[in-house]
């Protein structure tokens, strides 16, 4: 008599409105949700996005919050002992240890917000915005010990408008959830093991911080847009100094992108800033006396070392 489970049971690691959707789209699928992990909200964080932990408690789903799973802990042995047939990951910030990436029957997998191999790693929706990139993208890959270098099971694309921010992507990208995670489900309870990944011509970045949102007036117009969308609230914004004080930078337009109209970091007419080429206009910056229309013309703001040194 076969001893395999009528309904796969599932563990689900997940966070923020992507682990949302993923829990969503577990229980559209059929599958049993045995067990969700997810973080405790931080008071100093802007948190923006629906609560995993109030999902699956309405559905009357245990919760664990925080947990160590990197190590043998006593959360590790509740997990082998659930014995789940997936282990599913979307938006889990910390480490799930390889003793449970192996345990599952069906394979351990995760949803990254770019189209791998490019963009492994942390914080990719922002990277991309920071390096300009056109497209976008969704992917559901298999976890091994590489961050984000499993086989591919689902992905898809969008694309990318060259003013968009990192919300207005982030909530591009949960448009894309439903079809990815039912086409990635549909492969996992199949058993494919899907595509492996070409790694050599992949990118990987870090996690950033809020010193990263410095503005260098060194740089381009069109890098410094990329910057300042890639960092808009809710996120921290992107940050410069103007008499001593901090300016956060919200929203920009590229006004010229070629030509160097006058030192980096010089204010021109109507809040335009003059880059190391090209020409951006400041369209809304907090908090300041300056937010609207009066910053003083002729005014060099300082460049990153002058701020960081």
């Amino acid at each position: 008599m076969s001893t395999m489970k009528a309904t796969p049971t599932v563990i689900l690691c997940g966070y923020g409105q992507f682990g949302c959707a993923a829990f969503t789209a577990l229980r559209q699928a059929g599958l049993h949700i045995c067990l969700v992990i997810t973080h405790q909200d931080h008071p100093q964080e802007n948190c923006w996005w629906q609560s995993l932990a109030v999902m699956a408690k309405e559905a009357d789903i245990p919760v664990l919050v925080d947990p160590d799973l990197s190590t043998s802990s006593e959360d590790s042995k509740l997990i082998h002992e659930l014995s789940p047939d997936i282990l599913f990951s979307a938006f889990f910030r910390d480490l799930i240890g390889q003793h449970l990436i192996v345990l599952p029957r069906l394979g351990a997998w995760n949803m990254h917000p770019s189209l791998l191999p490019a963009y492994r790693g942390r914080a990719a929706i922002n990277w991309q915005l920071v390096h300009g990139e056109t497209l976008s993208g969704l992917t559901v890959h298999r976890m091994i010990a590489r961050a984000d270098a499993g086989a591919i099971v689902a992905q898809a694309s969008v694309v990318v408008d060259p003013d968009q921010d990192a919300y207005g992507l982030t909530w591009q990208l949960l448009t894309l959830a439903p079809r990815v995670l039912a086409q990635a489900l549909t492969c996992i309870i199949n058993g494919e093991s899907g595509r492996e990944q070409d790694l050599a011509h992949g990118s990987v970045f870090g996690r950033r911080r809020p010193a990263d949102g410095q503005i260098n007036w060194q740089l381009s117009a069109r890098q410094i847009h990329n910057l300042v969308r890639a960092v808009a609230p809710p996120w921290p914004g992107a940050c410069t100094k103007l008499n001593g004080q901090s300016l956060f930078i919200s929203r920009t337009r590229v006004l010229v992108e070629g030509g160097r109209i006058a030192a980096p970091g010089t204010i021109l007419s109507g809040n335009n800033i003059a880059c190391d080429t090209g020409i951006i206009a400041i369209i809304c910056a907090f908090p300041s006396a300056h937010q609207i229309g009066h910053l003083p013309i002729g005014q060099q703001l300082p460049s990153l070392t002058e701020i960081t040194s």
